[in-house]
């Protein structure tokens, strides 16, 4: 660590113009930073982004302590200063549309992204690529991520009406059967899918799950347990089969 600098320590000419040089391009860099800000919310004007719907800027500027040094540790000679400066804090955000199924809700999400030579890149939105793509193509990109989001909402509720509805009808139809909401899923290496699905079981121990359709009454079985025949031996499960119709 750096020595504090001494209350009346006098500073050579190299170490004043390197603490100056030190301070400016401390100040500079909160400036380049603002200068940024301003920059991509005028692109985003540019080519159709609205603020408050496609995007927002947060910013403030505050007056604080900052500290750095000068020199260097191996000969000695690093030094300590702390200055008042004005510390430039915010970015311009995207604004995208996330749907949490467990609380049923959308919520609006700020995503940062960066801009190169009149294009933009979010690594988010872009499935985490870091390829630069023109303003135009990252708000079809947002714009459909947040249509996505809506659409999700609709889905979930309207799986939840058929769910609901499918549990009541196999309860009254089968008033002595476990009726129960489960879960299955699908899984790759690169994905991994779930739904809903109606598990009735029967005082015997056999048992039906059924997979939910698109709409109610569409529901089909998805797999099946018969315990009379998961008991049988090889021999009776052969004449079972060899005397069905």
């Amino acid at each position: 660590m750096g020595q504090q600098l001494e209350l009346f320590e006098v500073l050579s000419t190299k170490e004043e113009q390197e603490k100056s040089d030190t301070l400016n391009r401390i100040i500079k860099n909160h400036k380049r930073r603002m200068d940024l800000t301003q920059s991509k919310k005028n692109i985003l004007l540019e080519n159709g982004f609205v603020e408050g719907t496609h995007f927002v800027v947060e910013e403030n500027i505050e007056t604080e302590n900052v500290k750095y040094e000068i020199g260097y540790g191996y000969d000695d000679t690093r030094k300590s200063f702390t200055d008042k400066i004005d510390v430039y804090k915010g970015d311009c955000y995207l604004i995208l549309k996330d749907f949490y199924a467990k609380t049923n809700i959308i919520k609006n999400r700020n995503i940062t992204f960066d801009l190169e030579k009149g294009k933009l890149n979010s690594y988010s939105l872009q499935n985490y690529s870091c390829r630069f793509i023109k303003p135009t193509t990252m708000l079809n990109k947002l714009v459909e991520a947040s249509q996505r989001a809506d659409y999700e909402c609709l889905a979930h509720n309207k799986t939840a009406l058929i769910l609901e509805h499918t549990l009541n009808k196999y309860k009254t139809l089968y008033p002595n059967a476990h009726v129960v909401q489960g879960t299955d899923y699908r899984s790759t290496n690169s994905s991994y899918y779930e739904w809903k699905t109606v598990v009735v079981t029967f005082k015997s121990g056999s048992s039906i799950t059924l997979r939910l359709g698109t709409d109610k009454d569409r529901e089909y079985i998805s797999k099946s347990k018969d315990v009379v025949v998961d008991e049988m031996s090889l021999t009776e499960k052969m004449n079972y089969f060899n005397n069905q119709a």
